[in-house]
């Protein structure tokens, strides 16, 4: 037995699915409420120094040594030789080193290495943080004077570098 649909259930088929097909799509309205809630929401998390990343990052402290009467800022944080064989040995670690690049990925760090090292750079090695944060030694040594060299050095022929380096760039890190 065939059944005819009476033509007010037509028309209550017909506006369901012509509400189901307008129900789900969104509106530019509805992106702006999204994008407004999404910044006011933004303000009440804590900020990025309350991340792991904030916690190592805070532990780098600034301090100021006298170096042959003059004064140089210097950074002061523990790190270790990251990727021995490759590019570097705990014994190339000292006790300051001149920091030209600093990175969150090892992949970054590694290949900023590679370039420099290319670039006629051969004692340039990455060490990393606890976090890991990863920084890239061009040299490392024991006497502060000779680390300040190679660091005048490096600012001195920034144009020449490889790599465009952005403040803080270069300084020097104290391992401890």
């Amino acid at each position: 037995m065939k059944r005819h649909l009476s033509s007010l259930q037509a028309l209550a088929i017909l506006l369901l699915a012509a509400m189901a097909f307008t129900a789900c799509k969104t509106t530019e309205a509805n992106y702006r409420a999204a994008y407004e809630k999404a910044l006011a929401g933004r303000d009440s998390v804590p900020g990025y120094e309350s991340t792991i990343y904030g916690k190592y990052r805070r532990q780098l402290r600034d301090q100021t040594l006298v170096c042959a009467g003059d004064t140089i800022d210097v950074k002061a944080q523990a790190v270790a030789v990251t990727d021995a064989p490759q590019g570097g040995s705990a014994a190339d670690l000292k006790k300051y080193s001149v920091v030209v690049g600093q990175f969150k990925q090892l992949f970054n760090a590694r290949s900023l290495r590679d370039r420099l090292v290319e670039a006629g750079y051969a004692r340039t090695f990455v060490v990393h943080t606890a976090e890991p944060y990863y920084f890239i030694v061009l040299n490392s040594f024991e006497s502060l004077p000779q680390a300040r060299q190679l660091l005048d050095s490096v600012v001195a022929n920034a144009a020449s570098m490889p790599v465009a380096m952005k403040a803080p760039l270069p300084f020097l890190l104290q391992n401890f």
